[in-house]
């Protein structure tokens, strides 16, 4: 009985950690969305913008500003990559893993403590203890008629 209950803890906190996992993952999916979605838009819309506000009220040369939209851009885009990538475990995930590890441990321990009494309870201790009976009797009975 209880390496049923000890089974059920360990697939539940698995099942814990799964959930906690799609979670994590359909965030840093969803920060890689709107990253992507930036992007093209500051592509499409701010480029033009920022080249023109640069090259006429900043006095930048044509070449000045076109470096200033491009340096722009690639710190946005490396902003929302790093945001993106971030992969920061949650309590409850971490909670879950380790209610799974202990579980897991206790799951082989009742196992391993299982194995070995059926080993001494079943045939093969049956025999061992028969042998060992046989031998006790072999040294301590008597050897021939006194």
């Amino acid at each position: 009985m209880k390496i049923a209950e000890l089974g059920k803890a360990t697939v539940q906190a698995e099942l814990t950690v799964r959930r906690e996992m799609a979670i994590r993952i359909g965030r840093q999916v969803a920060f890689l969305v709107v990253a992507a979605v930036f992007g093209l838009l500051a592509v499409l819309s701010g480029h033009a913008l920022l080249w023109a506000f640069a090259y006429q009220t900043l006095g930048f040369s044509v070449l000045g500003a076109a470096i200033l939209v491009f340096a722009v851009d690639a710190v946005m885009a490396l902003l929302f990559l790093l945001l993106g990538r971030r992969s920061i475990m949650t309590p409850t995930e971490i909670r879950a893993r380790f209610a799974r590890e202990h579980a897991l441990n206790e799951l082989r321990q009742a196992l391993a403590l299982t194995a070995v009494t059926s080993a001494i309870a079943g045939p093969v201790g049956r025999q061992a203890l028969r042998g060992l009976m046989h031998l006790v009797r072999s040294l301590f009975g008597r050897k021939g008629g006194i």
